[in-house]
């Protein structure tokens, strides 16, 4: 009995401790794990958090997901309102149920409930008829809720979760419902107003309870004064303010990127980079435009305006308003894949420029070009003979730019494009072909925005940093605010593009012809000097514009979302305009600093922009870049022996001793010159060779334009099985030599000032020969294949 007696005290404490265990246990799961089980509306806002655009949640409701903190103006409205002790009470304030107590006995009804904002916070989350049982419930939850969270953590679930009319809930989606603006610029009447809602919802309802709701602001706006928080002043003025009306519209400012965040992270809030001014000014540039585009059937437009330094985005218009699906306004043009037309043409011309492969005056063959079944053409339809790279460029020539590539090598340009970010080039260089540079491959506006922008950035830090490159100066663009990205080792060596490469590409495009509402451009010391580029895609499907400063790089697409094509879709009469537009509602931009370290001084020919060789005349001294190594010496100047009257070529052994000129002459190949010289009057034709003197080393006068050499040509099959007829052509430097043809064993007859016959090709090889008066004789071999 006795040992018995012993052990009961540690039975029933024992006991005891479970009962206390199992009693904790049962407080800490008295809440679940997530208080609110509602949806929250879709929400974006600016770099400032100022709203850009939200969608309802799933039951219907302007819910904006809770932020971090409560508005000051609000937070104290509120608690002067609701609950002055809330930073004080455990959950529970005894005095103020015993006051409600109180008052409901006194008036026979319930007229206060003494709830807390903790209590409140658990109503909202448990909805229950207003007994006494649920009455305790609440304040068990209540106290079992500040163990926790914070107090500040309440406040502000709180504030997300109160009603405040209508299927409006919380105080960011109240504020811009009934006023237009975030929570934090309310003012003082405003905040009050909102204070009182949520004990109240029904009053704000146009032409009901307004007087109501007007006596209760009024109310707390005197409580706030006599507690000294507001001084006369604001206590006049918040009561002379209007109450809130009908809920406005929620602002569609980004629409395009809200459904972006709706298809991806639905529910949530996602601080863009954009500026909101801004973005609400592009907006209405591009829609201005796309309303006059309309009248010719053209009905999407985009923009981007991006800050070079953080490769963020401050302006995201994807495409133009419009509710008409029919029309693609719903399609983010911006992160669609379309063809690029020209838009690429400076990046080929820096890497060839780094390569050594041309310098920025080098002339460039702009002639009639045949590579298998593909014949660019310019957008003018003509051929200029020969133009210097960086013209080539400003004038956006087709020809030389596909010859160009044809160089530089498509594999290795393709692998380029890939490493400067453009995600669509994802195919080897054999889908593409030559016309990669025309528009052949597919880019979207935001790889293009990023790349130009990764140029500009990488040639900022080179001239500030002491001559330094960083691999992420290349990187794709974001339109997250609290996007960062780290910086790898800096190095000497260009990881993906030169500095003066970039510097060159933009001096280039520095110089295009603007459109003619930019005429004159130059003449004002406060326009800007940007390098931009156009581009427009075959068919008219698409239209490019891509402005690049020190600062910014703006990027505008034109065309139908459908890819129809129209007329008068054309990079330089749609998108030009608008990416200048849109330029002008940015600050001051500067210029591109000299990348003087990555420069070395040269001789040049003055007339062919190659390396200047000794028999070159005129030469100038220029920057090229230092990285280049293999561009050769120009190959044609040469020394010419003439007679002594000039007249004719010679050789020395042909004249009298001392009667041969000796001279060094600009001399382009036949074709190339052909078409060079009517736009060159200057240039001077070599004359003929003296009669009786044989014809010299590499002077043939006369050459093929087409068929082209060691190529097969491809000819269409017609509706009888036999191949079509083709169109041989021929240039003479002498325009009065008569050429006399000959086709395999036959003679086909003599052409004079225009060179071309009319023939019908033999399947297999073909021998084409052609003699002029003074003997030339030049021959083309090609095999001809049926299509």
């Amino acid at each position: 009995m006795h040992a018995l007696n012993i052990q009961l005290p540690k039975y029933h404490f024992r006991r005891w401790h479970i009962a206390i265990a199992v009693m904790a246990v049962a407080f800490y799961f008295s809440l679940p794990q997530k208080l609110f089980d509602t949806g929250y509306a879709t929400v974006i806002t600016d770099s400032s958090g100022n709203l850009l655009g939200a969608y309802i949640a799933n039951d219907g409701q302007w819910r904006f997901p809770p932020a971090d903190s409560v508005p000051y103006r609000f937070r104290t409205s509120l608690l002067m309102f609701e609950d002055e002790y809330f930073y004080y009470h455990p959950g529970v304030n005894p005095i103020s149920l015993g006051r409600a107590l109180w008052q409901n006995l006194r008036h026979r009804r319930t007229v206060s409930g003494g709830s807390t904002i903790t209590m409140q916070v658990i109503r909202l989350a448990r909805p229950a008829r207003r007994t006494i049982i649920h009455k305790i419930k609440e304040m068990y939850l209540a106290i079992r809720l500040e163990c926790s969270l914070s107090k500040d953590s309440i406040l502000a679930l709180y504030a997300a979760e109160a009603p405040f009319g209508g299927n409006t809930v919380g105080i960011e989606a109240a504020a811009w419902r009934y006023f237009n603006r975030p929570a934090r610029e309310l003012t003082w009447g405003e905040s009050a107003a909102l204070a009182v809602l949520p004990n109240a919802p029904a009053l704000v309802h146009p032409g009901k309870n307004r007087s109501q709701l007007l006596y209760k602001r009024n109310r707390l706006l005197h409580k706030l004064h006599d507690s000294e928080i507001i001084d006369s002043t604001t206590l006049k003025i918040s009561l002379a303010e209007a109450l809130p009306g009908e809920p406005q519209l929620i602002p569609r400012k980004a629409p395009h990127l809200l459904d972006r965040q709706i298809v991806n992270r639905r529910g949530t809030i996602l601080n863009t980079s954009l500026d909101g001014n801004l973005q609400q000014l592009a907006a209405q540039v591009v829609n201005r435009h796309a309303n006059q585009l309309q009248q010719n059937q053209i009905y999407n437009a985009a923009a981007v305006i991006v800050s070079v330094q953080s490769g963020k985005a401050l302006a995201y218009v994807g495409n133009v308003d419009g509710d008409d699906d029919a029309k693609g306004y719903r399609v983010d043009v911006v992160q669609s894949p379309r063809s690029s037309g020209s838009v690429l043409k400076p990046l080929l011309y820096a890497k060839a420029l780094q390569e050594g492969i041309v310098l920025p005056r080098t002339l460039l063959p702009d002639i009639p070009t045949y590579y298998r079944n593909f014949s660019p053409q310019n957008y003018q339809r003509r051929f200029d003979g020969a133009v210097a790279a960086n013209e080539a460029l400003s004038r956006s020539l087709n020809v030389p730019f596909v010859r160009l590539l044809n160089n530089y090598g498509g594999d290795i340009f393709t692998a380029n494009l890939q490493q400067m970010g453009f995600s669509t080039v994802d195919k080897p260089y054999s889908h593409y072909g030559l016309s990669l540079i025309l528009g052949g491959c597919e880019v979207t506006l935001w790889d293009l925005a990023g790349c130009y922008a990764s140029m500009a950035r990488m040639l900022n830090r080179y001239t500030t940093e002491q001559a330094v490159y960083n691999g992420a100066d290349f990187r794709p663009l974001t339109f997250l605010n609290n996007d960062t990205f780290v910086l790898t080792k800096n190095t000497f060596h260009p990881p993906v593009m030169s500095a003066s490469a970039a510097y060159f590409a933009f001096k280039a495009m520095t110089n295009v012809q603007r459109p003619p509402e930019e005429t004159g451009w130059e003449n004002f010391s406060s326009s800007r000097r940007i390098a931009w580029k156009t581009g427009t895609s075959y068919g008219f499907r698409d239209a490019w514009s891509i402005g690049v400063t020190p600062e910014y790089v703006v990027a505008v697409w034109v065309g139908n979302a459908s890819g129809e094509g129209r007329p008068g879709i054309v990079g330089g009469a749609t998108a030009a305009p608008i990416m200048f537009e849109l330029l002008n509602l940015l600050p001051p931009t500067s210029v591109f600093a000299v990348p003087y370290d990555d420069m070395a001084e040269v001789r040049v020919c003055a007339a062919s922009g190659y390396r200047a060789s000794s028999t070159c005349s005129d030469t100038d001294t220029v920057l090229i870049p230092l990285t280049v190594k293999k561009t050769g010496a120009c190959p044609y100047h040469r020394l010419v022996y003439l007679t002594a009257d000039g007249r004719f070529q010679t050789r020395m052994e042909c004249e009298p001793l001392g009667n041969v000129r000796i001279e060094s002459r600009f001399v382009l190949p036949p074709v190339v010159e052909w078409y060079y010289k009517p736009h060159h009057p200057e240039y001077r034709s070599l004359p003929p060779v003296r009669e009786g003197c044989e014809a010299l080393e590499n002077s043939a006068p006369l050459d093929f334009i087409y068929p082209p050499p060691q190529t097969s040509v491809y000819v269409p099959t017609g509706l009888d099985g036999q191949l079509s007829r083709i169109v041989m052509k021929a240039v003479h430097r002498n325009p009065d030599a008569n050429l006399y043809w000959h086709f395999n064993s036959d003679y086909l007859g003599s052409t004079k000032y225009q060179h071309q016959f009319e023939v019908l090709p033999l399947a297999g090889i073909n021998t084409v020969t052609i003699v002029d008066d003074e003997g030339n004789r030049i021959v083309r071999r090609f095999v001809c294949a049926g299509e």
